[in-house]
Order: C-alpha cells, then structure tokens, then sequence
C-alpha cells in the first residue's frame, strides 16, 4: 500500500536522523521521541505481520528494540529526575540523587555504544525487509486489523472498572491503535472522540509514576540506602503513590464516559 510505504519512510527518516544526534546535543525530548517513532514503527510492524505472515516480526524488530530498550533506560532515570525535583526540594534524598546521576551517566554512555555504522546498515537491511512485507498488505486486509484492535479497545473499556494490568494493556492498544490510523490515513474521516484522545494523556501520566515507585521500592528493597534517606524515600513513594491513585481514579471515572467504539 502506497500510504503504509511513504509512512515507513517517514518513520526511517525520523529514527535515522535521531540517531544521528550527538551525544552532546541530545535532551530527554529526544529520548522521548527516538522512543515515540520506534513505538510507531512497532505498531505498523504488528499490522504488517497481520497482513503479511512471513514476515519475522521478532527478528525484524530485534536491533530497534536494542535501541528502544536502552533508550527507555536513560528515559526512566530522566523521568525520575523530573518528578523528584518537580516535588521536593534538591536537598532531599541526596545522595539518592547523586546515584541517580551517576547511574544516568552510565546509561547514557551504554547508549551512545550502540549507533555506529554497522548499526546502522543493520536497520537499512530491516527497512528493505518491511518495505517489501509491505506489498502484500491491502485495504481489505488493514481493515480487518483495525476492526480487531478496535474490538480489543471495546473489550476493555466495557470494563466497569479497571485494574493496573488492564490500564496497561488499554493503554498499550490506544497508542498503537491511533498509530495506525495515522499511517493508514484513516485520521481524516475516522476520527477519535476528545475522551479517547485524553485517556492516553492520562494513562501516560499514570505509568510514569507507576514507573518510578518501582523503582524508589527497588532502592529502598536494596538495604543499600542508609536508615535516613531510607525514610526519605518511603515518603516520596507515598507522594507519588497518592498522586498514582488519583490518575487511577481519574482514568476510570473517565473509561465510564467514553462512547465504547473508540472511533
């Protein structure tokens, strides 16, 4: 299909050029949407494979997911940082802080090991292989796939109320669901309601948090943190745990006003 190919094309110019930052010129917003355009290019792979069963999809996604993966690593520290000094004074937790940086640093460094040249030639190789996956797909066929995750949407919004794993798998579909609208063109006359497009917002708030509680528990698990700084750090879970639960709260009062097809 001509629109799946000229977006795959789109995505490769983006991740390409993302890559191509230098370590001095990066920021946390382009970690963010490194990881945005490879979450993007997943989603158009699960529609491919869907269409096209011979392609690899595990095999095909295995070097973007290195990428992704390591990427997510320095976001979640990042993100830490962020909420930490978003909440509470710099002298608090302190020499958490200063693991945090020092564990950001070496993050970073890992990171910047991986695009090199022969990287780089690797993703050139899964590009080709999903452009000619590709071919195979049509409208008939992407239909079906949209029809199936709308359907996976519906299921989970019939919900009265969601638990934790549901918010996840909610907002896992939503994102890749208005992925593929996107590369499908389907944007302008298959519009999601306002509703639809805030649960996203929401649901991404709601795993920050999520994300890291698990882990201040972990370092506080570690018996690594000395007996102050230990307490400290139980009050700032209890900070953002509070914070976690009015998005969950939030999440489900507006799950119960959403309009249950989600387009």
């Amino acid at each position: 299909m001509k629109a799946l190919k000229k977006y795959l094309k789109k995505l490769k110019s983006n991740i390409t050029a993302l890559l191509e930052v230098q370590q001095e010129s990066f920021t946390p917003d382009t970690f963010h949407t490194l990881r945005l355009e490879i979450k993007k290019l997943n989603a158009l792979l699960n529609l491919v494979n869907f269409c096209s069963k011979g392609l690899k999809q595990k095999k095909t996604f295995k070097p973007f997911k290195l990428i992704f993966c390591q990427a997510g690593k320095v976001r979640e520290l990042q993100l830490e940082r962020v909420l930490l000094n978003q909440y509470f004074a710099s002298a608090y937790i302190m020499q958490y802080r200063n693991d945090l940086e020092k564990k950001l640093r070496e993050e970073l460094n890992n990171y910047f090991l991986i695009p090199n040249e022969s990287f780089a030639e690797k993703l050139q190789k899964k590009y080709s292989k999903i452009n000619a996956a590709l071919a195979k797909t049509n409208r008939k066929m992407t239909n079906r796939y949209m029809d199936k995750k709308r359907a996976e949407i519906e299921k989970i919004l019939h919900k009265k109320a969601l638990k934790n794993k549901q918010m996840h798998a909610l907002r896992k579909s939503l994102k890749e669901y208005q992925f593929n609208q996107k590369s499908l063109n389907f944007n302008k006359q298959d519009k999601l309601s306002p509703k639809n497009y805030a649960l996203p917002e929401l649901l991404g708030e709601w795993h920050d948090f999520q994300t890291v509680i698990q882990h201040l528990k972990k370092a506080v698990d570690s018996g690594e943190i000395n007996q102050k700084e230990s307490n400290q750090l139980e009050n700032v879970i209890a900070t953002f745990t509070f914070k976690s639960q009015l998005l969950f709260s939030k999440i489900n009062a507006t799950v119960r006003n959403v309009p249950l097809n989600p387009t």
